[in-house]
């Protein structure tokens, strides 16, 4: 199985009780045509910059995901089960974890190689790229 690589982004759909189907403002929205989330958008694209210039690089050699930091359900289990598997504790594998659930976090096989704000492209590359080398 190819190396995981989390990109944890806000989605502009999915917003609380917006419904399954349903986004809470923006662009053809229930609420009209007003940017309410213009700027997860903004976010939404930046993370995309990071997304294309990962898979340019790594293609199919990586799993390149994205998640939505409210989506703990899946968020949570996945950072432990990759940290744990690389050999983590489970003290530093909780640590990535709180590390890794918000906006902008970048997460290769459990272990958080950015957290914050939108990380450079360029930078998550060489960070993937010397993550992967490192491990056996």
């Amino acid at each position: 199985m190819p190396n995981r690589v989390i990109l944890v982004r806000e989605w502009d759909g999915q917003m609380g009780s917006s419904g399954c189907c349903g986004r809470l403002g923006g662009l053809d929205s229930e609420l009209g045509d007003t940017e309410t989330y213009a700027h997860t958008r903004v976010e939404m694209e930046a993370m995309g910059v990071v997304y294309r210039a990962l898979y340019s690089e790594f293609g199919d050699d990586i799993d390149l995901q994205i998640a939505d930091p409210r989506n703990t359900v899946w968020l949570v289990p996945t950072i432990w089960r990759d940290a744990r598997a690389r050999g983590m504790s489970a003290g530093e594998a909780w640590r990535q974890i709180c590390r890794g659930v918000g906006q902008g976090s970048v997460v290769c096989d459990g272990k958080v190689l950015h957290s914050g704000d939108t990380p450079d492209a360029q930078a998550m590359v060489d960070a993937v790229r010397a993550e992967l080398t490192a491990r056996p």
